[in-house]
């Protein structure tokens, strides 16, 4: 083997290594990611540790500050706190004082190669538990206001009359002017005939 090609090989080994052991539950349904995110919202302090990446402390203890799910073209959801997406497996909870709990085996996710709870010392205690029901939302006000309005009959009976009396009276206004063109001497009474 060719000596500029031992760092890619090593390289490639790390990479595909890491890989094998990450993303175990990166990608998951949609009820696994609502879940998750139920529990972040319960559970709000987060650890992350990778056991199979061999890391031997876990990391930072902080708030999930603003958690949301992200669905790729698959079809798969992704969690994702404060704007970086999550595996499940490698991110812990904090239950109890110093108890700390997998998300993955929270929501059922199969899992291997980690543990399901540590014990860490948090600094801070732990925060209350949240209620699982929100209060009632303030009483609605509903005003009713009543508006006279013209039945369809009425309207109806309306417009009946009114085109009744203006056929009559276009009627009566034609018949007068019939008259009124008649000669005079149609009226006039033959005394001959008589």
């Amino acid at each position: 083997m060719r000596s500029w090609t031992i760092p890619f090989a090593v390289a490639a080994t790390l990479v595909s290594t890491r890989i094998a052991t990450a993303d175990q539950c990166q990608r998951v349904d949609g009820n696994t990611a609502m879940r998750a995110m139920q529990l972040l919202h319960d559970h709000p302090l987060i650890a992350s540790y990778c056991e199979p990446c061999n890391d031997r402390t876990p990391g930072e203890q902080r708030p999930a500050g603003f958690v949301h799910t992200e669905r790729d073209v698959t079809g798969a959801y992704s969690v994702v706190v404060d704007r970086r997406e999550i595996d499940l497996a490698y991110t812990y909870v904090m239950t109890g004082w110093d108890r700390w709990e997998n998300l993955a085996v929270l929501t059922g996710c199969p899992v291997s190669g980690v543990s399901p709870t540590i014990a860490l010392r948090s600094p801070t205690p732990a925060p209350a538990p949240v209620a699982m029901h929100e209060p009632p939302p303030p009483p609605t006000t509903y005003v009713i206001r009543q508006d006279r309005a013209v039945s369809f009959w009425a309207l109806l009976g309306t417009c009946t009359a009114t085109s009744a009396a203006c056929t009559l009276g276009l009627f009566m206004l034609l018949r007068r002017r019939r008259l009124a063109m008649k000669p005079r001497a149609i009226r006039l009474l033959d005394r001959r005939d008589g």
